[in-house]
């Protein structure tokens, strides 16, 4: 069974942010970014359990993308995928979630 995937709003905005920034420098850059989160997010769906957990917050995962990562959770009783954040990897993003 299939995962359903969520965005919490504070994730919308840091892609929207992230990808606003990098069409400033490049568009061609953006688009790659766009295209690389929704490429791994979507696996989720199907393999929610394939990215590593963040030692100290066990109930977040990360997926690299590029220089940024995406944070999520699983909700196994609603079998959903909630994207928590989606961060630059230099910053400090486990003092923040």
């Amino acid at each position: 069974m299939d995962y359903k995937i969520a965005y919490k709003a504070l994730a919308e905005r840091d892609i929207w942010e992230i990808a606003d920034y990098l069409s400033d420098h490049s568009m061609p850059a953006a688009e790659k970014f766009l295209h690389d989160v929704k490429n791994s997010v979507e696996k989720l769906a199907t393999m929610p359990l394939m990215y590593p957990k963040i030692v100290s917050h066990k109930d977040y995962r990360k997926i690299a993308v590029g220089d940024y990562v995406v944070l999520y959770i699983i909700d196994e009783l609603a079998k959903e995928v909630l994207i928590m954040r989606v961060v630059h990897g230099k910053r400090n993003y486990q003092g923040n979630i």
